[in-house]
């Protein structure tokens, strides 16, 4: 997951922490009507400043916004690749052997 993923699942989560609709979030910015959701949908990015403004409205650090362990879905999705990536070299280190000994049956 890259950064910007991390970012928008973090602020969709901690929006919904927070009780606060797209609109009500927007609001409290000060912004256009659509403009949490267009950052959400990953169509545009904040600045910094607003950035701040967002973690202050939902009374969070900013680094709340781009851990990829700060919300329930980026752990699970963290994990789940860390998980998924680390059986696989298992199994490859277990079954090599038995491949590489098939391979030369099968050549003889």
């Amino acid at each position: 997951m890259n950064l910007k993923e991390i970012f928008i699942n973090n602020l969709k989560y901690y929006r919904k922490q927070k009780g606060m609709t797209q609109n009500e979030l927007t609001l409290a910015l000060n912004k256009s009507y659509n403009y949490i959701n267009s950052v959400e949908q990953g169509k545009i990015l904040p600045s910094f400043e607003v950035i701040e403004q967002i973690c202050e409205a939902l009374e969070i650090r900013p680094t709340q916004l781009f851990g990829d362990d700060s919300s329930p879905q980026n752990v699970m999705l963290f994990s789940k690749d860390s998980y998924v990536e680390e059986v696989t070299e298992k199994l490859l280190t277990r079954l090599k052997p038995f491949i590489s000994q098939e391979i030369k049956n099968a050549l003889r």
